[in-house]
């Protein structure tokens, strides 16, 4: 193999890497995006629980509220 050959096959091999490396980029990029979005929507989540107007209560438990135990409606 001549030097050029050399040379030639030295500058693909960096180039696939290149190229490798910047698609790697991307999708950590792409996944950081995706990250980011859940981690404001549980940001989101956490503040509303400590929203101290707001009270989760299940079924039985509003009913048990409302004094209507039987849940009929009204």
């Amino acid at each position: 193999m001549s030097d050029y050959e050399k040379d030639e096959y030295l500058k693909e091999e960096y180039l696939q890497e290149a190229e490798d490396l910047l698609e790697t980029i991307e999708q950590v990029e792409e996944t950081l995006t995706v990250m980011s979005k859940v981690v404001g929507q549980l940001k989101e989540q956490v503040a509303s629980h400590l929203d101290t107007d707001t009270i989760e209560m299940s079924a039985e438990e509003f009913l048990e509220q409302c004094e209507n135990l039987e849940g009929t409606w009204h």
